[in-house]
């Protein structure tokens, strides 16, 4: 392309449009050369020269944006954080420049970043410069350029495990190709001259332990980095905030040995407790903004798919009881109309819903703050506010909507919480117990009025009435956001495009404090069942209601080609992404599709109270879209309990053949759904005990089998 427009170029000069001495060496010109050089310019002169001008303006500005664009592709910096701002108004003094990484699936390692990065800022002021990255930016294409051009000295990780030892999905591309890049082997010194330290956040209950943040750290170290300090775990089923504050503390420690800076006494106090400015509002106000809220979400989004940060209204139309009547729990069925809402979805996908807290609770905790439910007021960032301040909820609203849509009141309140609450307080024997339970002292304390017992917020709120927070402070600093719960999809949009369908089992249990806890969304959804009228397809009370929703990708998907041999292992609602397979499958097979051999492996306590969906699966079976059904029930035999993993036993010889490849070539795939803490990690034994029994390998030499069976994607989980 280059040689085409340089031989164009050549040939307007060379015509009439060229100064006349480059036209006499091209063609040597019939009169003499003392009468050419002074001929006058015609017209067509001046035309042919400002066409020759114009065309090498356009071909100069051409190859400027392509090199442009060349240089911006491959150099792109990460988009700026809400704090680069003023971060990069200090950077000039700074001694030590910080980029803090999250990788996040809920949102907690994402809030953590901003309030280590608000908390070094106020600790060290000018002397430091941070930068807040989200994984989920670090493509496998840039990240080699974002570690290795012009990098911060100092590089903090706060990475969460999700499910079995999985990554988050911000930061599943970034994972992958650092641990890629550190087992390929030939780059040890890729990453040389960057410090790092991860804080990971997981959870004990789960048998791979803070995975993902494992995998980071050492996977930094293979490749040349070097560690400011030990690998720190931080343990969701203990004291995930306990666990952050000690290793924040640990590392302003750290920073200040390897790089001589020091707590800066001059800077200005930044607010400990972050608040919203509140402004009253009419009632009627606050009606109206609801219902353009609302409005706006029963529509398609307007960049064409619902998200997290702008869901979807969809409207319920089938919500039904799984169980029978002699059960003493409840799983409910419900499916949801997607149509005009720009919502795709793959079987295995996951479906986020936004819930309600119920009536009752928001009764009484509107009683704690001393306010009427229909209080309308509206929410602001005062300016100067610390980054750790989310911009609010849609508002102008009141105060039901607001405890109702946005606000957990039924979770644990974080030690933040409670320093706030003591702030507020009037009595002082309340204001000291509540500083005393948000100490680092208090740890223990802590751990047995709120961790063991799981005592909620809004508990907390009516242990200690004297502690009646503004609506501001309340709403910054004490009340976290409502987070969506998530469900596996439990239908395919082969067998109806417009709907999308989820499988609810609904909590109800009564905590160590005599509390009946209830599920938020469980207790949400189940209401949407006819309790009264069977015929009912959706109880009449609940038809106008919307539930705010999207779709959340997943890895756990189908093999391309259905010939592909496949173990699907899912007791009670874990089952539910199984039941969009075999959706998925029957309308490949009425499709003409040739379907290879399918192992369905469901479990539940009584056959007649909890075989959830026993017509499908029995009627799957019989058209061939499954080749084999094993149920097993625990509690029908008082004597012994029989589970999924007890029936692999089976078709142990075919199981063993689809591990190693001899059924399927090396193409079949095990998937497991449900309980990650009991069922999960019993599957996995039995798988490692038909390896052993069958194929006599040693217990390292099995897990090393089911190891890479997992990272080649033939073995994957949906756990929680």
């Amino acid at each position: 392309e280059e040689n085409q427009q340089k031989h164009f170029l050549t040939a307007a000069r060379v015509r009439r449009g060229a100064p006349q001495v480059l036209q006499t060496i091209a063609h040597p010109p019939k009169t003499p050369m003392v009468h050419s050089m002074f001929l006058p310019p015609t017209h067509s002169d001046f035309i042919t020269i400002a066409s020759s001008f114009l065309f090498i303006v356009s071909f100069l500005i051409l190859l400027f944006l392509k090199t442009d664009r060349r240089r911006r592709k491959h150099s792109n910096p990460p988009r700026r954080s809400p704090s680069d701002d003023v971060a990069t108004a200090r950077s000039p003094e700074a001694m030590l420049r910080v980029a803090v990484y999250y990788g996040t699936q809920t949102g907690t390692s994402a809030r953590l970043a901003r309030e280590l990065e608000e908390a070094t800022l106020h600790r060290y002021g000018k002397q430091v410069y941070v930068r807040l990255i989200d994984l989920e930016q670090v493509t496998a294409e840039r990240a080699e350029v974002i570690f290795t051009r012009r990098h911060e000295p100092l590089a903090i990780f706060l990475q969460s495990t999700y499910g079995d030892g999985e990554p988050t999905d911000s930061s599943l591309e970034f994972i992958h190709w650092l641990r890629d890049q550190a087992d390929d082997g030939r780059l040890p010194e890729l990453l040389k001259g960057l410090t790092f330290c991860v804080f990971g956040l997981g959870n004990s209950s789960y048998e791979q332990f803070n995975a993902a943040g494992k995998c980071v750290d050492h996977s930094l170290k293979s490749l040349g980095a070097a560690r400011l300090m030990k690998l720190h775990l931080g343990d969701d089923d203990y004291d995930l905030e306990g666990d952050f504050r000690r290793w924040k503390e640990a590392l302003w420690a750290s920073i200040e040995d390897t790089y001589g800076i020091h707590a800066d006494d001059g800077i200005d106090q930044v607010s400990v407790n972050p608040a919203y400015c509140v402004s009253t509002v009419s009632h009627e106000d606050a009606l109206e903004a609801e219902k353009r809220t609302r409005d706006a979400m029963s529509k398609c989004p307007r960049d064409g798919f619902a998200t997290q940060q702008s869901p979807f209204a969809a409207s319920v139309i089938l919500a039904r009881e799984l169980h029978n009547v002699t059960s003493t729990r409840s799983c409910v069925h419900v499916e949801f109309d997607i149509s005009d809402s720009g919502i795709t979805y793959q079987p295995g996908d996951h479906l986020g819903v936004f819930a309600e807290n119920s009536l009752p609770v928001i009764q009484r905790a509107a009683a704690c703050l001393r306010l009427p439910l229909d209080h309308s007021f509206s929410l602001s960032v005062p300016e100067g506010s610390p980054v750790s301040l989310p911009q609010p909820f849609s508002n102008p609203c009141t105060l039901a909507t607001a405890l109702a849509k946005y606000t957990d009141l039924l979770s644990p309140p974080r030690k933040g919480a409670l320093e706030a609450l003591a702030s507020v307080s009037t009595d002082k024997v309340e204001c000291e117990r509540l500083k005393h339970l948000a100490s680092t002292d208090g740890k223990n304390e802590y751990e047995a009025f709120i961790g063991s017992p799981k005592r909620s917020l809004l508990e907390v709120l009516e242990s200690f009435p004297s502690a009646v927070p503004p609506l501001g402070l309340f709403f910054g600093a004490i009340g976290p956001r409502l987070s969506p719960r998530y469900y596996s999809i439990s239908s395919s949009p082969r067998c109806k495009s417009n709907v999308v369908s989820a499988t609810v089992a609904v909590v109800s249990t009564t905590t160590p404090t005599g509390r009946l806890h209830e599920g938020v969304a469980s207790s949400y959804l189940a209401k949407f069942v006819s309790r009264t009228n069977e015929t009912d397809v959706v109880n009449s009370a609940m038809k106008e209601t919307r539930v705010p929703l999207f779709v959340r990708s997943s890895t756990f998907k189908l093999p391309r080609d259905p010939i592909v041999p496949i173990v699907m292992i899912g007791p009670g609602t874990g089952f539910a992404p199984f039941r969009g397979f075999l959706q998925e499958r029957e309308a490949l097979l009425r499709a003409g599709n040739t379907l290879g051999p399918a192992y369905l492996f469901f479990g539940c306590r009584h056959e007649d109270q909890d075989f959830i969906y026993r017509d499908e699966m029995e009627g799957a079976l019989q058209n061939n879209v499954i080749s084999v059904l094993q149920v097993a029930f625990s509690r029908s035999n008082s004597s012994h309990k029989v589970y999924v993993q007890d029936k692999l036993a089976s078709v142990a010889k075919d199981l063993h053949g689809i591990m190693k490849g001899t059924i399927g070539a090396n193409e079949g795939r095990i998937y497991v759904c449900g309980d990650a803490k009991r069922m999960a990690r019993d599957v996995h034994r039995a798988l490692h005990v038909i390896l052993m029994n069958l194929g006599g390998y040693a217990a390292h030499e099995a897990e090393g089998i089911v190891k890479r069976l997992a990272e080649s994607g033939r073995y994957q989980k949906d756990v929680w």
